[in-house]
């Protein structure tokens, strides 16, 4: 299969910095987790790497044409896809759920285009247990795309990804308002520039969704049930007794010309 993946319109960031501007990651791991693998290369990813440890790819287009992603995916995805009028927004989608795949097959020994994959009443994506078995309760994964980038993560504990493009918007605050807990809009408010303020929200935004991916919930889980730091490395401020307490999750950001931030060394 290795022609095949080579072929594949995806190209591995190869270096943080390496991320555009208008980009911002986030990804969030029960646990006392360390810094995630981030892949270098999705392709040359083995199984000889500890599939204990979480891992975290994020890719950007190679080419414009993505029709061989086609061969991984099954029939209702491909109709799906090529439904989506944008033909950008048809290589994020194709090309987050294809990786998803090329990963989680090398977890399972088994090839990319057998994996199968099925959604609960969240949403959430899950390994289907009737095709692999008891071992598809063990592996934890999450999918996030948006125009131009798109991400993974694989664990053996409960993971969340989001990746988002940063732009400036005029009711900003306005959904942060209704969206963010009381303590992240008051350090918001507080933040010194317009930019500043900008690249506060995204990672706000970026942290929550990435942290209700984990835990299944969506957004059932309720945005302003808990609060994240404003700097440094991030953490939960606040969460609710079921997912608590705050210790329990680790959490890393994807910024501007910068080198991840984890929360734990």
């Amino acid at each position: 299969m290795s022609h095949i993946l080579s072929a594949l319109p995806l190209r591995t960031m190869a270096e943080p910095g390496e991320m555009m501007v208008h980009h911002a990651a986030a990804w969030a791991i029960e646990g006392d987790a360390k810094m995630p693998v981030i892949l270098p290369n999705l392709l040359s990813y083995s199984n000889s790497i500890q599939t204990d440890l979480p891992i975290v790819w994020l890719g950007t287009p190679a080419s414009g044409d993505f029709s061989s992603l086609f061969h991984f995916l099954p029939d209702e995805e491909k109709v799906y896809i090529l439904r989506l009028r944008d033909r950008k927004d048809q290589w994020s989608v194709a090309s987050a759920r294809v990786a998803a795949r090329i990963l989680l097959g090398r977890h399972l020994d088994c090839p990319a285009q057998d994996i199968a994959i099925i959604r609960d009443n969240y949403g959430k994506p899950w390994l289907d247990s009737g095709r692999h078995g008891a071992i598809a309760k063990q592996i934890y994964f999450s999918i996030s795309h948006t125009r131009e980038l798109v991400a993974i993560a694989v664990g053996r504990s409960r993971v969340g990804i989001d990746v988002e493009m940063v732009r400036k918007f005029p009711d900003m605050m306005q959904v942060a308002t209704m969206q963010f807990a009381q303590e992240m809009n008051h350090d918001l408010l507080s933040a010194q520039s317009e930019a500043e303020r900008v690249e506060l929200f995204y990672r706000f935004w970026t942290l929550g969704e990435a942290f209700i991916k984990a835990t299944g919930e969506g957004i059932a889980q309720g945005l302003q049930s808990f609060a994240f730091s404003a700097c440094e490395r991030p953490a939960l401020k606040r969460v609710s007794n079921f997912w608590g307490p705050t210790d329990r999750w680790s959490f890393g950001v994807m910024r501007c010309g910068s080198l991840p931030v984890a929360s734990q060394s």
